[in-house]
């Protein structure tokens, strides 16, 4: 074991800690919507993704924070949609 001191949590980095949050909201977000959607998740994320950057771009936004940026995040999440809804409904018929 290390003779290393511990911080007292509030010496310690809060912003650090707030990004670990962050991420951490995220993922727990994105369980939460697997957990309702199970077998869907991926076609209910994506379209909602699309509709609400379209929306938002009706709005006049157009700093959105994601990992691409208009309008390429919203035709790769109209993409990953249509790819899902021809997997799930047109690829393996039930």
């Amino acid at each position: 074991m290390s003779d290393a001191p511990i911080p007292a949590p509030e010496a310690r980095d809060q912003g650090l800690g707030r990004k670990y949050e962050g991420w951490a909201f995220t993922f727990c977000k994105a369980a939460f919507l697997a957990l309702l959607f199970q077998s869907y998740t991926l076609l209910a994320t994506a379209g909602l993704a699309t509709l609400f950057y379209v929306l938002a771009a009706r709005q006049g936004v157009r700093e959105w924070r994601c990992f691409a940026r208009p309008p390429w995040v919203t035709l790769f999440w109209a993409a990953v949609f249509v790819g899902q809804c021809y997997q799930l409904f047109f690829a393996h018929p039930r």
